[in-house]
């Protein structure tokens, strides 16, 4: 089984209309074969047969570095008796 969407060329979120449209670019350019082209539209109009094709083949999703953080803090001896001091009076 082939990736519709690479053969029709459109994205996951695509609606009804540009998959029908795609399709007829596709067998226009003619890069793959007819029946292809057929199942590969058939497959994503049809709700269930597109939520195979969703988790066959996931979108590929580019992540962002993470960039380090530039630290201005310097660490100092914190007195936790300040925090704590009243912290068992809530309990009463």
């Amino acid at each position: 089984m082939k990736n519709p969407y690479i053969i029709l060329g459109i994205n996951q979120d695509a609606d009804k209309a540009e998959i029908i449209k795609a399709q007829m670019f596709a067998m226009k350019k003619k890069e793959f074969q007819l029946q292809e082209i057929a199942v590969a539209a058939k497959q994503l109009l049809d709700p269930a047969k597109r939520l195979a094709a969703d988790f066959m083949f996931p979108a590929k999703i580019k992540a962002k570095r993470i960039q380090p953080i530039q630290s201005t803090l310097t660490y100092k001896e914190i007195n936790t008796d300040s925090l704590n001091e009243n912290a068992f009076d809530s309990l009463k």
